[in-house]
């Protein structure tokens, strides 16, 4: 059995543009789990507001550098680390460009590599996932003024750096949208899809089938 560690924000938790959270057989993580079988073990670690590396001013404990590490030992060994993080970058109270946004997940790449959290304390595979593009933003306007226009920007950018780094890389864009309640979180159907893609990726990455349903 490989071990798969999903590591990333509210849309790796799960959040509902309604408020509250979908239930484990709608998240990505759980309808991926079911998909890859018992030949793999999803772990799901999303965290709502979680940066790459900014510690926030206002909520506490969001800093993704800062929990990585213990999270990959805890989980060790690991044979493939899925990371989705960048969104909560974009929020005003950091000021980032999409590069600065980019070089987050730069560090946060290199700690993984680090580690040694693979199988037989290798490195393990990595996939980038650059996350959703953001629609029309409703109540979180506010918080994220501008964000539209540098998210624009991450799908480029977090394939370069996949590029460089020698990882996987797939843009949750290409498979799923933002709620049109919030114009931030994937929506039911979304969820359904993104899980479909990275399955197949995954089976790309490992070989074999059978193919995702």
């Amino acid at each position: 059995m490989k071990t798969i560690l999903c590591y990333g924000d509210s849309n790796t938790y799960g959040t509902r543009a309604t408020g509250g959270r979908f239930l484990r057989d709608e998240r990505w993580t759980g309808i991926l789990q079911k998909m890859m079988k018992d030949e793999y073990y999803v772990i799901e670690e999303g965290c709502p507001g979680r940066t790459t590396v900014w510690e926030d001013p206002i909520e506490e404990g969001k800093s993704g550098k800062h929990y990585l590490l213990p999270c990959l030992i805890s989980h060790s060994p690991i044979d493939l680390v899925i990371i989705m993080l960048g969104t909560n970058d974009l929020k005003n109270r950091f000021s980032l460009s999409p590069t600065d946004v980019q070089w987050g997940m730069e560090n946060l790449i290199h700690k993984i590599k680090k580690s040694a959290c693979g199988p037989n304390g290798q490195v393990p595979e990595i996939l980038l996932v650059c996350p959703i593009q953001i629609g029309v933003l409703s109540n979180l306007s506010q918080i994220l003024i501008g964000a539209e226009e540098k998210c624009r920007q991450l799908p480029k950018l977090y394939k370069q750096l996949a590029e460089r780094e020698s990882i996987h890389y797939l843009n949750a864009g290409e498979y799923a949208a933002p709620d049109e309640a919030d114009g931030l979180h994937i929506e039911k159907t979304g969820h359904k899809n993104l899980a479909k893609a990275l399955c197949e990726k995954i089976l790309s990455i490992y070989g074999g089938a059978p193919p995702c349903l």
